[in-house]
């Protein structure tokens, strides 16, 4: 018989004074149900946040569709139910869903933006996260008869493992893993990138938190729970690694390897009962031996037997979908579970710089004229810094060599060139050099063995020209 003080917030039907919440709607239980318009709706949060619609209800809140005016984005407002403000243990998993995801940084995890409490509909408690578009992973599974090909499931379970697996690295417990809490977006090309929720009865790390939980409590869903927290022993990580591997045998075989008809028989049979293989079920019997190893392996009974946290859990499916034939790499595109000891990129030359050969006594040529060829800040105030030289001293010396060699040379030429005929030969008309003659290449001589105003600066050298450029017919 019902009690006119426990009413359901939205069938409106009594319940039994010790009953908490509606096992029809999930909806708490409270002294009244709510009549008339909602009065969230068009309030104003900080952060020029206005709550627009009701999108769902769950047992400890609400979760409107908000609209942030400053970002021009949507983003979900999770208002925890007035009626369970006064419950101190309730408040503080609330707060601590807030406190997880905005410490958790992820892809694969919701986002926190904002908490707080609202100053009119009595103080409650609110907190703002990203907004998801998407189906959660029980609808994808009812939209697809129970059960799910093998590329997908693995796709969105090393998804799972990924995120989970940061949480169990920041030494946070999720302690709720259920298809109910990944929820599956389109992002480019992905019509299945996972988020994972609900985070409000975490296990986090360290003592400077309040405890909010009871010696022997059962925390998380009957179907999903370990064999420890079924009889409310302290769970770690390897309690998350079930929840997982349940996971994913439901998404192949269309059912998890407990149920029953009340909570308290499924927690029987999860701590008594050995779960069946999951290829004895017709759904999943075509499953290679390595991949169902690996599940029927993180479903043992002692934690110890199964992998350590949830990032070692998807390392072994990789491993086990590799021994299956699969490629990994088309399920999970960049992602570290496909590398155990992801490397440093480097990058290497393909060819090696060509080195010239020179005869000795031309390389002797070469040094020994280096010197006397390069300009000077002395000699001409064009030219570029010491420390210019210094900078780029072999392969710059190297250059200049050459232009002083050929200069050189040409300049002992012309000066032969003035030299008296020989007895008995004719000698023909002088002909002046002109003054703009270019020598190797369009250098001066004069410049480069007089050391004049106008010597090359070091960009023409290295460019292979010095002084103005030829003119229309002229040879360079």
């Amino acid at each position: 018989m019902g009690s006119p003080g426990n009413v359901c917030a939205i069938c409106g039907a009594n319940y039994e004074p010790l009953a908490l919440f509606c096992p029809r709607d999930g909806a708490p239980l409270g002294a009244r149900a709510p009549r008339g318009p909602d009065e969230f709706i068009g309030v104003e949060l900080p952060g020029q946040i206005r709550i627009e619609r009701l999108i769902g209800m769950g047992s400890m809140g609400r979760v409107y569709r908000g609209f942030q005016g400053g970002m021009a984005r949507a983003v979900a407002v999770k208002i925890l139910h007035q009626e369970l403000s006064a419950n101190a243990t309730l408040v503080a998993r609330f707060h601590r869903e807030a406190q997880i995801a905005s410490r958790l940084s992820h892809p694969n995890v919701v986002q926190a933006l904002l908490s707080g409490q609202l100053p009119e509909a009595g103080g409650a408690m609110y907190i703002v996260m990203e907004y998801l578009d998407g189906i959660s992973l029980r609808s994808a599974l009812a939209a697809a008869g129970g059960a799910l090909p093998l590329p997908r499931a693995l796709h969105i379970v090393l998804q799972l493992c990924e995120a989970v697996g940061e949480a169990h690295a920041a030494g946070i417990v999720h302690r709720d893993l259920k298809p109910e809490n990944v929820m599956l977006l389109k992002r480019g090309s992905d019509a299945d990138f996972v988020k994972v929720l609900d985070f409000g009865i975490a296990r986090l790390p360290g003592g400077n938190t309040p405890a909010v939980t009871q010696a022997g409590a059962v925390f998380g869903t009957a179907r999903y729970v370990s064999p420890e927290g079924a009889i409310g022993s302290p769970v770690g990580p390897a309690a998350d690694v079930y929840a997982i591997a349940t996971i994913l045998y439901q998404t192949l075989a269309g059912r998890t390897p407990f149920d029953g008809d009340t909570t308290i028989d499924v927690l029987g049979r999860q701590i008594n009962d050995a779960p069946p293989p999951i290829r004895s079920i017709e759904r999943a019997a075509y499953l290679p031996d390595p991949l169902a190893s690996a599940i029927m392996r993180n479903l043992a009974k002692r934690a110890d037997d199964r992998c350590s946290d949830a990032r070692a859990f998807g390392y072994s499916l990789v491993d086990a979908a590799r021994a299956s034939g699969l490629a990994p790499e088309k399920l999970v595109a960049r992602s570290s579970l496909l590398e155990k000891s992801p490397q440093n990129a480097s990058f290497v030359s393909n060819e090696r710089t060509r080195r010239q050969s020179f005869g000795s006594s031309l390389s002797d040529k070469i040094v020994a004229t280096a010197d006397v060829g390069a300009p000077t800040g002395e000699e001409d105030d064009r030219a570029p810094a010491p420390g210019f030289f210094r900078a780029g001293r072999g392969p710059l010396a190297f250059v200049i060599g050459c232009f002083a060699g050929g200069a050189a040379l040409a300049a002992l030429g012309s000066y032969r060139s003035q030299d008296p005929a020989p007895s008995g030969a004719t000698a023909g008309p002088e002909v002046p050099a002109p003054a703009n003659m270019r020598i190797d290449g369009g250098l001066r001589a004069d410049n480069l063995v007089s050391g004049r105003s106008g010597s090359p600066s070091a960009d023409n050298l290295v460019g292979g020209r010095s002084g103005p450029p030829p003119a229309d017919g002229e040879a360079p």
